[in-house]
């Protein structure tokens, strides 16, 4: 059921009590119409789908987006050049090996130098002597830089004239004056963005302050607006004037609208990069979203799992929290290891505090965790291909990458009550990471429908329907390849902007027949939208001969130049494999395959059938795996 209601609203899942009744549910609002769709699946997927076609999908984010984003209010907090310290972050990023390649700019930048109060798009000289300077040195060592935005405006802004003069803020109940209500460092009044005046005021100043210095994303935080406590307030709402009781999340949305208005004008024919901290339904279709202020805690780390497979299924696919807490003291040791083997995986992969402790939460903070931290980093990049042709699924149906369980397997009623916190990345891998503090084993449940492989170790496989432990230790990252899947992964992006991905490597167990849309383009434009994209619909047919059967399409050219395959072949190894019609030679030695520019090997170790080739020329085309004695007679694209 979807409620198409603004105001304040309140859902009952059958958890009152009557001495009357039996449990019941029921839907509260503060006013409006009762506008409602009913959306009737049946599975929870179809209801997705459904829902996302009509309040629209997830953009399609830009490659850089999915990469790491550094960021604390501490960076910007210090007295003076602030600039100069967070170019010593990025370098030590490089050196400590840890990719990275966004930063969120907090507010600290818009501070003024005598009180230390913020004042969006203003810049504070002592600590960004020249702001175009500094996104210029940044954008050059390809780190992309987003500005923290907030919508109140305290009484010494350094533009209160202009604003005053054009009217730009949210009145009080009878419209004669601006509303006055609490924010950062004292009274602040608000921006009307359902004011054109007000919008054009704004999208000036994003420009001038912020886009043309050399940003390409838009930042906007504390969108909810809680500083208005006055539900009666006034909006201009185009002129038909409203209250902010109806209107009060909306402004969430078209701020992020706004944004993506401003970013066509200045950057045109770029993708817009836009993060809301709030919003109303639909905004999907503009912003990446997060879940504000998190605590930095053991029950955060659980919970947040909750929160962002919840947004996903609600819609809100590019979602992500911040990695290590936000408020509190530093996370521990381990609690900022297990954040980090979890976070590798969020859509939003940042880390952002302001710990109370006077400290920086950082990759690096633990030094006898840096390895393992190391390793984290690297398996998010590896994964690349597959999360970004995960959210090029999300942009066209809706379905997040990270999914509950019970929206993969629906026949399994096991999975509605599973709490192991487990969830599916994308429909191949279960990701069951480590939630508890000392855990040496990792309790979960998996699926009934399949077998289930630990690629942890050595490809072993479960049978689907039961409860399983496995050992951990502070190194693992627990994952299961289902029976029926493909992933791909390459080692070649270590800097998005900079590195192509050359060389692929694919992944497939084939229990049943299956298939896999792997997607690519140039990451930041819109001409995708053209059809300048690659994509490549990989579908396995499974039986004594394996047939995986790659169809490409789109005018995009990519610097794929090899690919890998393993495939999961536990009960015998193979006697031929072809490649678009073409014989591999075997190996016997793994030294002689790992030297050979194209042939197949059976690893005995995981039992897993691995075949390598150059990228054939044809645009489409099979590869063949025949672990039964069938002659190659006749093997061709035919």
């Amino acid at each position: 059921l979807f409620y198409h209601n603004s105001y304040d609203c309140v859902f009952d899942l059958g958890q009152e009590i009557s001495g009357y009744w039996d449990r019941y549910c029921y839907y509260q609002t503060d006013g409006g119409d009762i506008d409602l769709f009913f959306m009737n699946g049946p599975t929870v997927a179809d209801c997705v789908r459904e829902y996302t076609w009509l309040t629209g999908t997830t953009i399609l984010p830009t490659k850089q987006s999915l990469g790491y984003c550094a960021s604390t209010m501490y960076y910007c907090e210090l007295e003076k050049d602030c600039d100069k310290e967070i170019l010593a972050v990025i370098d030590k990023h490089e050196k400590e090996d840890i990719n990275i390649d966004n930063f969120w700019l907090a507010s600290g930048y818009s501070s003024g130098e005598e009180d230390n109060l913020r004042y969006v798009f203003n810049w504070n000289k002592k600590r960004f002597p020249n702001p175009a300077d500094f996104f210029a040195k940044m954008n050059g060592r390809g780190i992309n830089v987003m500005v923290n935005l907030k919508p109140g405006i305290l009484k010494r802004h350094p533009y209160i004239k202009e604003f005053e003069e054009n009217d730009v803020f949210i009145k009080n109940a009878n419209g004669q004056g601006a509303y006055f209500g609490r924010w950062w460092g004292g009274v602040g009044r608000f921006f009307d963005f359902t004011n054109p005046r007000a919008r054009a005021v704004w999208a000036k100043h994003l420009k001038e302050n912020v886009l043309l210095l050399g940003s390409k994303s838009v930042w906007n935080d504390n969108c909810e607006m809680d500083g208005i406590e006055d539900r009666n307030a006034q909006c201009d709402f185009e002129g038909a004037k409203g209250t902010m009781a109806e209107l009060k999340i909306l402004h969430s949305n078209l701020m992020a609208y706004l944004a993506k208005q401003t970013l066509a004008q200045v950057y045109p024919g770029e993708r817009p990069h836009i993060i809301n901290r709030a919003g109303f339904a639909g905004i999907q279709r503009y912003a990446q979203v997060w879940g504000g202020d998190n605590l930095t805690d053991w029950r955060t780390l659980k919970f947040n799992i909750a929160t962002i497979v919840g947004m996903g299924i609600s819609g809100c696919a590019n979602m992500g929290c911040d990695i290590g807490g936000f408020a509190g003291p530093a996370p521990e040791g381990e609690l900022m290891l297990r954040w980090i083997q979890n976070g590798i995986f969020q859509p939003r992969f940042c880390m952002n505090s302001a710990n109370n402790d006077n400290t920086v939460t950082q990759p690096w903070m633990y030094q006898e965790h840096t390895d393992a931290v190391r390793a984290a980093f690297k398996l998010r990049y590896r994964l690349l291909p597959y999360l970004y042709s995960l959210m090029y699924e999300a942009s066209v149906s809706g379905i997040p990458a990270l999914r509950p369980l019970f929206m993969e397997f629906p026949e399994d009623e096991k999975t509605y009550s599973d709490t192991s916190l487990t969830f599916m990345f994308g429909k191949s891998l279960l990701v069951a990471n480590v939630v508890e503090k000392g855990a040496r084993e990792r309790t979960l449940y998996l699926p009934a429908g399949c077998t289930w492989y630990d690629i942890n170790d050595k490809m072993k496989a479960y049978q689907g329907g039961q409860t399983i432990s496995v050992p951990v230790t502070l190194e693992t990252i627990s994952l299961f390849l289902r029976g029926s899947a493909l992933v791909a992964e390459s080692p070649d992006v270590q800097k998005i902007l900079r590195d192509k991905v050359r060389h692929l490597d694919l992944l497939v167990a084939a229990e049943s027949d299956c298939t896999f849309t792997l997607y690519d383009d140039d990451g930041h434009s819109t001409d995708y939208q053209k059809g300048v994209y690659a994509r490549t619909d990989i579908s396995v047919k499974a039986g004594d001969q394996t047939v995986i059967s790659f169809a490409r399409s789109g005018s995009y050219r990519t610097a794929l130049e090899s690919v890998a395959l393993r495939l999961v072949s536990k009960k015998k190894g193979a006697f031929w494999v072809s490649v678009a019609g073409r014989k591999l030679d075997r190996y016997l030695v793994q030294e002689g395959f790992d030297q050979a520019e194209s042939g197949w090997y059976y690893n005995l170790s995981d039992r897993t059938i691995q075949v390598k080739y150059p990228l054939p020329k044809e645009k489409d085309y099979r590869v063949v795996i025949s672990t039964e004695k069938f002659d190659l007679i006749g093997m061709n694209e035919d």
